[in-house]
């Protein structure tokens, strides 16, 4: 009798784990394996309401993986009157469908989202990952993200804004 309840449990236990491996995409599959890191290289800066730059020449430094640099603003003592934003632009160097993007800052309580262009210049204008307040490290969960120039944009910001570093996935 124990014999025949054993074997009940394990075909059980194989049919539930069966199941599982279907649902999350089978063990090993590309569905259960996470994304792989995508290069980007910071190459501009974007400000379509502006003539003075915004620091184009250290863009580099949003992807430098050195934590102590960064691409800032310039300073403003009114943002929400002056511009709509302002951001730093990524270059993946080929088209890619990144799930998520990492900034970090050592200027937390600017606001930002994640926008994606088919141009270096512009213009961005679909969103891919939602506004949100940024702090020391925050992750921009992407939606349907496929392109090969991405923009950082600042929506909200008190005097300046640092992007020390993005990383995507």
């Amino acid at each position: 009798m124990r014999r025949a309840t054993t074997r009940r449990a394990a075909r059980w236990a194989l049919a539930a784990l069966g199941a599982l491996a279907l649902r999350d995409g089978g063990i090993g599959s590309p569905l259960a394996a996470p994304k792989k890191p995508i290069k980007l290289s910071g190459i501009g800066a974007y400000d379509p309401e502006g003539g003075d730059g915004e620091h184009d020449d250290d863009a580099y430094k949003a992807t430098d993986q050195d934590p102590s640099s960064y691409w800032t603003t310039e300073e403003y003592n009114d943002f929400a009157n002056t511009k709509k934003g302002v951001g730093v632009v990524l270059d993946a160097g080929k088209q890619v469908e990144p799930g998520r993007m990492i900034i970090s800052t050592d200027t937390p309580g600017y606001t930002a989202e994640i926008r994606q262009g088919t141009s270096a210049t512009g213009p961005f204008e679909k969103r891919v990952g939602s506004g949100q307040v940024v702090t020391a490290r925050t992750t921009f969960h992407l939606d349907d993200a496929k392109a090969r120039y991405f923009l950082v944009w600042i929506t909200a910001l008190d005097r300046s804004a640092h992007v020390n570093d993005v990383r995507a996935r």
